[in-house]
């Protein structure tokens, strides 16, 4: 199971370098092809970028019918741990919560952030999961 990094969205909401490989990912995604999950932090973090109050009711309204990805909440005494264990690992908050959960969780990271290649968690690209599925 894998756990799914901000920019992994990003990439297609802003059509960058990569997004057709994220793209395809997350419509894998989408049709329940591959099962993933995404932190609500992720989500919220996104919907702040998005901004516009219909971006985001867009971009939450069609997240909510992907049948393979499951949202993980996060109650705070879990974010103290994870802060703690950031700061321990040499990471920033956002990337210490998902070095946490997956972790936790037992989840490879789909993300293009290299910090999580000094951790010892795996951490693979789209094209990764992909060629494999």
């Amino acid at each position: 199971m894998y756990l799914i990094d901000a920019n992994i969205f990003l990439e297609v909401i802003y059509r960058r370098d990569k997004w057709a490989e994220c793209y395809e990912l997350l419509n894998r995604v989408k049709k329940g092809d591959i099962r993933a999950y995404a932190l609500h932090f992720t989500i919220h973090a996104i919907s702040a970028i998005l901004g516009k109050p219909d971006l985001v009711s867009k971009f939450l309204s069609e997240i909510s019918t992907w049948r393979g990805l499951v949202i993980i909440d996060s109650p705070v005494d879990e974010e103290v741990m994870a802060a703690e264990l950031a700061f321990k690992v040499g990471l920033d908050f956002d990337d210490g919560l998902h070095y946490y959960y997956a972790k936790k969780m037992g989840l490879k990271l789909i993300s293009f952030d290299k910090d999580f290649d000094r951790t010892d968690i795996e951490r693979l690209e789209p094209h990764d999961i992909l060629r494999t599925s």
